[in-house]
């Protein structure tokens, strides 16, 4: 064997691979980009800290003490931090129904009711209490409130003052935050992938061709592969539903129709994507670095395990370009709180808009490059 001989192949078959890569357009991007991109998504998105969470104070007291305590409240910074954790609203005269409603509303992660005599019974060394609201479908930032009051009036007056905290939801775990949102991914990641798996990879291997030789049209291509994917994630859904629900004791307090509504319209804007970027794919290669440049830094991004409170504006902004988002947002609502149809309109309007996009770019870029 002639060791130079072969050295001189090797470097020849190194060159072809390295010229079939950059002849592929569709995967130098994430190629390169993909580990930075989760580097600062993973830094960044698994937070465990809030900022700037919107909490709204009932004060129907007027005295010194009880403007005090606010004051405390809304200037506090954590150590680690240089933001003040608390964005105060100031009312009166709110019972504690209304105060309810606004949470359901999503208006205010929390609500703080300080009785009228909160000042006087302070200045004479008496017990008082305080009710103290939050919404416990985020568990998260539910969690980090209550443990600051808590702390805050451990040594107030000494200690004279208490909090009652309604169980609003009943009695939730981070589970019942995670589930959701988790439902939503799998269903994101299974659409994308396995939708522009099927294509890249009947491209590849000519399938898509030959179904193309054939009477049947793109557009039944497409309606095809979209009903398969509306069915097979509607069941996927169910199962993991009624599993987390059986096995794992999470709640379910609202509506199968409605999730059901959720799911199909982001199913809808999901196969959209995955057909898109299967379109623009050279081959399978290229189609699996590209879906992961999408798909992974949604996990972070999205508020899928953490609060989007808990991340830099940055990223919260990046957060409302995605569909993702607004599926946890409706799939917690639905799901941990209960609420109807009207409470997750404005999701459910976005993510119209989303399936629009999406689909429709999927559509004409399937019919112009297949």
């Amino acid at each position: 064997m002639n060791i130079k001989s072969e050295l001189k192949k090797s470097w020849i078959i190194m060159i072809k691979e390295f010229k079939q890569i950059f002849r592929k357009k569709a995967l130098m991007i994430p190629l390169f980009a993909f580990p930075l991109i989760m580097i600062i998504f993973f830094g960044y998105g698994m937070g465990g800290t809030v900022k700037n969470v919107d909490i709204l104070v009932v004060n129907d007291d007027t005295g010194t003490a009880s403007s005090s305590l606010v004051q405390e409240i809304g200037s506090f910074i954590p150590k680690y931090g240089d933001v003040k954790m608390f964005s105060i609203t100031y009312t009166k005269d709110m019972g504690q129904s209304e105060a309810e409603r606004k949470i359901d509303a999503g208006l205010y992660k929390a609500v703080l009711i300080i009785p009228q005599d909160y000042s006087e019974r302070v200045a004479k060394n008496e017990s008082v209490t305080l009710t103290l609201l939050t919404d416990s479908s985020d568990t998260t930032s539910s969690g980090i409130i209550i443990n600051f009051m808590k702390q805050l009036f451990a040594g107030t007056a000494g200690s004279l003052v208490s909090l009652k905290i309604p169980d609003i939801y009943g009695k939730l775990e981070y589970l019942d935050f995670l589930t959701p949102a988790v439902i939503a991914l799998t269903v994101f990641f299974g659409t994308v992938q396995s939708t522009g798996y099927a294509i890249a990879g009947e491209r590849q291997d000519g399938t898509i061709v030959r179904i193309m030789m054939t009477p049947v049209s793109r557009g039944a291509v497409i309606l095809g592969k979209t009903l398969h994917q509306l069915i097979l994630q509607l069941a996927r859904a169910v199962i993991l539903i009624l599993g987390a629900t059986v096995i794992l004791g999470v709640t379910m307090n609202g509506s199968w129709l409605l999730v059901a509504l959720v799911l199909i319209i982001f199913t809808f804007g999901a196969v959209g994507l995955g057909i898109a970027m299967s379109a623009i794919s050279e081959d399978m290669t290229s189609f699996q670095q590209l879906s992961l440049l999408f798909t992974l830094p949604s996990m972070f991004a999205t508020g899928v395990f953490y609060p989007l409170s808990s991340v830099p504006d940055w990223m919260r902004w990046i957060a409302y370009t995605m569909p993702l988002t607004f599926a946890n947002n409706a799939m917690r609502t639905i799901m941990v709180k209960g609420q109807g149809l009207a409470f997750i309109a404005n999701d459910l309007i976005i993510l119209i808009f989303f399936a629009i996009f999406y689909f429709g770019l999927g559509v004409y870029l399937f019919r112009r490059e297949v």
